[in-house]
């Protein structure tokens, strides 16, 4: 499976106090955040895998045999014909890190870190999927916009079959027995690839029913079901 080696030239500030639950400024002194914009750049461990496989629309099945449990997946994917099956980590250092701070009662510092994780996963994550779009387009492919477990009702307990699928272990990623992804900063994703256009790409939080979410960046909007 191809390594994706990401590149940090810098991590999103107002992204990194969303993740945080605080307003872009003003919450903290200015020099806790640079600090922790720093500390993530410093021990972050940038790594992705990806490969292509073929998808089967009728049957909802992803490779040689991972049937996708949930109808918005398959609704997703309904015009595919392959998918790229993506995960990207920013290792475990940055996260041992924040949790460090906590333990030593600098909560402001490990939840600074935290978010500057989340970003920087995030961040990743929107690298590797540019990268596959324009591999798609070049290819005379369409992609559609990356989808994750945990997304509408696509069950996270796919999530071991999923880093199955693309050899995840390669860039240090492993899942729990509760279906969680170790190291926590990391996310994998299925993006769907046709030879028809695709749907307009939708704003960040649209497509996700979690409306409680903390992090949400635009109001919730409804899904047919």
């Amino acid at each position: 499976m191809p390594v994706f080696h990401g590149t940090l030239f810098q991590i999103d500030r107002s992204e990194m106090m969303r993740y945080a639950g605080l307003p872009p400024k003003g919450a903290f002194p200015e020099a806790l955040v640079t600090a922790a914009l720093q500390e993530a750049a410093a021990l972050a461990e940038p790594r992705g895998v990806w490969r292509l496989v073929p998808y089967d629309a009728e049957t909802g099945t992803l490779g040689e045999s991972l049937v996708l449990e949930g109808t918005q997946i398959r609704r997703h994917l309904s015009r595919s014909v392959s998918a790229a099956v993506l995960a990207v980590t920013a290792g475990p250092a940055i996260e041992e890190a924040s949790s460090a701070h906590f333990q030593a009662g600098r909560y402001t510092e490990g939840l600074l870190l935290d978010a500057a994780a989340t970003a920087v996963t995030e961040h990743l994550a929107d690298q590797l999927d540019q990268f596959i779009q324009s591999e798609a387009r070049r290819t005379g492919r369409h992609a559609a916009w990356r989808y994750s477990p945990g997304y509408g009702d696509w069950p996270v307990t796919q999530q071991r079959a999923l880093c199955a699928l693309i050899g995840a272990g390669e860039i240090g990623l492993s899942v729990t027995d509760h279906s969680m992804l170790l190291p926590r900063k990391s996310v994998t994703a299925v993006i769907g690839l046709s030879p028809c256009s695709e749907a307009p790409r939708p704003q960040a939080c649209s497509q996700c029913h979690l409306v409680s979410c903390p992090f949400r960046a635009k109001p919730a909007r409804h899904f047919p079901s």
